[in-house]
């Protein structure tokens, strides 16, 4: 299952070095991001290879970060088109 990970960066120099640093030392591979920077706050969405170690990384970095199951539990290749209706577990649909 793919897990997207939401982390807060400081902002100051270094900071998204440091994650993804915390995270090679762990042999993890960032699989996808998308990163949102308003004024001084700025947000760090990713998946990773590895969603165990990832933990592991945040927690030793002290960082404090949510996690996402976008697709409500269902990876997108397993999705059928009931999944898709309307009130089929809370998924949206496609009309």
């Amino acid at each position: 299952m793919t897990v997207w990970f939401t982390v807060k960066l400081d902002d100051r120099p270094g900071s998204l070095a440091r994650v993804a640093s915390a995270l090679a030392e762990r042999g993890v591979n960032i699989t996808g991001i998308v990163g949102v920077a308003e004024d001084t706050d700025g947000a760090l969405m990713l998946t990773t290879s590895d969603p165990v170690a990832t933990r592991e990384a945040f927690a030793s970095l002290g960082l404090p970060f949510e996690e996402h199951d976008p697709t409500g539990g269902l990876e997108p290749d397993e999705l059928t088109v009931s999944d898709l209706r309307p009130g089929a577990a809370g998924r949206g649909s496609l009309g």
